[in-house]
């Protein structure tokens, strides 16, 4: 008889059968009744049932555009490649976009991965932590400041998207009851999202306003978010971009680099 394997091979074989790699672990089952790879069957048919349940929650509007069939048939492909690494199910499937973009089947919808990201980034705006906005007077005093010194920190739900597909009308449209027809005119879409209440909001933005946000999100001061808007755009004027920012409570902090030297 073989040697007992140690407590962490059992694991490592049990978590290989759970995600379907190997059954060798069912020589240390006990069967009770039942075949010990049907009661490995048993937990195997839970754990990738719990998995779907938490790709549904996360992609609902990939799964509108797909269908039943099709979106479990993607989850069975998905969890056997990604298995997951954490004990949180909310952090399952980050990488949805991305292997759509290698699955054949949905070479026919390229707008599909991108649609999955952007349903990803609203459950990451939707889970971001808090923040408190600024004051006005704080951003009436910061409009005086050096913007080559001046860094605004916005609100962690903050997201964006930007994708070469209508992502944000085809969103749209799968939260229509109306049973309208899909009408794809434009092309590019520039997506902002932000957590407003209970709800995450989205809208489009222009490539130049896209560029300045992003900028902000990376750390750059205000004239680099303002430079790399008007890269874009040579017309660009920061002051809209930053009251409507403003207007939402997505500015949670505005830091003066050369007062704090």
């Amino acid at each position: 008889m073989p040697a007992a394997p140690r407590l962490h091979e059992l694991q490592q074989g049990f978590a290989d059968a759970l995600t379907g790699r190997s059954d060798a672990v069912s020589s240390w089952i006990e069967g009770a009744g039942l075949e010990p790879t049907a009661r490995l069957q048993i937990y195997r048919n839970t754990v990738a049932g719990t998995l779907d349940a938490a790709l549904r929650d996360s992609y609902p509007v990939v799964l509108a555009l797909v269908g039943e069939d099709f979106f479990d048939a993607m989850a069975a492909r998905y969890r056997a490649r990604h298995p997951s690494t954490c004990g949180n199910l909310q952090r399952f499937g980050g990488a949805l976009g991305e292997f759509l973009e290698q699955m054949p089947e949905a070479r026919s919808l390229g707008y599909l991965p991108d649609v999955a990201r952007l349903d990803w980034l609203r459950q990451a705006a939707a889970l971001a932590a808090d923040a408190d906005a600024v004051e006005p007077a704080v951003l009436s005093r910061a409009a005086t400041r050096d913007p080559e010194h001046l860094r605004l920190q916005l609100h962690p739900s903050v997201q964006l998207l930007r994708s070469e597909h209508a992502v944000l009308t085809i969103w749209q449209w799968c939260q229509a009851a109306d049973g309208s027809a899909l009408q794809l005119d434009g092309g590019a879409e520039h997506v902002l999202l932000w957590r407003d209440g209970r709800d995450v909001a989205m809208a489009g933005v222009d490539p130049a306003t896209y560029a300045c946000i992003e900028a902000l999100i990376e750390g750059r001061d205000l004239a680099a978010a303002c430079a790399a808007a008007t890269g874009m755009d040579d017309e660009f004027d920061p002051a809209p971009c930053l009251r409507d920012l403003f207007a939402q409570g997505l500015i949670v902090a505005c830091n003066d680099e050369e007062r704090s030297t």
